[in-house]
C-alpha cells in the first residue's frame, strides 16, 4: 500500500462521486413513489460511504500538506483548500444525518409520514444538498488549483541519482 500522503488524489474522487449521485437518487425516489424506499435506501448508503470517504480524505490531505513546498502562494492555497474541506465536511455531515433521520423516522414511528410532509422535507433536503454539492465542488476546485496551477504533488520530489 502506498504511503498515506499518496492516497489523497485517488481517494477524494470516490466521495465526490458518491455524494453527488446520492441527491439524484433522492430526486428519482420523489418522482417514482412506488420505488421511493429503495432509491432512498441506496441514497443513504451512498451518503454514508461518501461521508466516510470525506473523513479519510481530510486525514490523507493533512499528510500531503507536510510535503508541500512552503511558498506564500502554496501556503495560502493549502489553507484555503483545508478550510473549505473542513466546512464542506461539516455541511455534508449535517446533510447525511438529516437524511438518515428522514429515512428512519417512519420506522421509528411505525407509520409513514404524511405524503405532503415527507415530500416537503425531502424537497427541502434536496435544496440544502445542492448547497452541499456546491461546497464540495468549490473544495475540489481549490484542490485542483493546488495541483494544476501551483504544481503541488502528493509526496516529496524524487531525488536525482
Amino acid at each position: 500500500m502506498p504511503p498515506w500522503n499518496h492516497i489523497h488524489p485517488a481517494l477524494i474522487h470516490f466521495p465526490i462521486g458518491l455524494l453527488t449521485v446520492a441527491p439524484l437518487l433522492v430526486f428519482v425516489g420523489l418522482l417514482w413513489p412506488a420505488q421511493r424506499r429503495g432509491f432512498h435506501t441506496s441514497a443513504l448508503i451512498l451518503l454514508v460511504l461518501g461521508f466516510g470517504g470525506l473523513i479519510l480524505a481530510l486525514w490523507s490531505g493533512q499528510a500531503v500538506e507536510r510535503y508541500a513546498r512552503a511558498t506564500p502562494a502554496l501556503l495560502a492555497g493549502v489553507r484555503e483548500h483545508e478550510v473549505l474541506a473542513q466546512k464542506t465536511t461539516l455541511i455534508l455531515g449535517a446533510l447525511v444525518a438529516a437524511f438518515a433521520v428522514l429515512w428512519a423516522l417512519p420506522l421509528r414511528r411505525k407509520q409513514a409520514l404524511s405524503t405532503n410532509l415527507e415530500r416537503g422535507l425531502l424537497v427541502l433536503w434536496l435544496l440544502l444538498s445542492a448547497g452541499g454539492v456546491l461546497a464540495l465542488g468549490l473544495t475540489g476546485h481549490a484542490g485542483g488549483h493546488l495541483v494544476h496551477d501551483l504544481h503541488t504533488h502528493a509526496g516529496p520530489e524524487p531525488t536525482a541519482n
